[in-house]
């Protein structure tokens, strides 16, 4: 799997951030049913 570096023509790119809720740069997806731990971090649009 490659990994992309997060940049600034990215970060300037992005119009509305509640759109990107999953396959974002840098994203790891694990299973999961084998995790231990859970939770989510919100941050609400202002």
């Amino acid at each position: 799997m490659r990994k992309l570096a997060l940049n600034d023509e990215i970060l300037l790119s992005i119009q509305q951030p509640a759109r990107y809720i999953g396959g974002e740069v840098n994203t790891v997806m694990k299973d999961s049913a084998k995790a231990d731990i859970r939770f989510a971090m919100c941050f609400p649009d202002v």
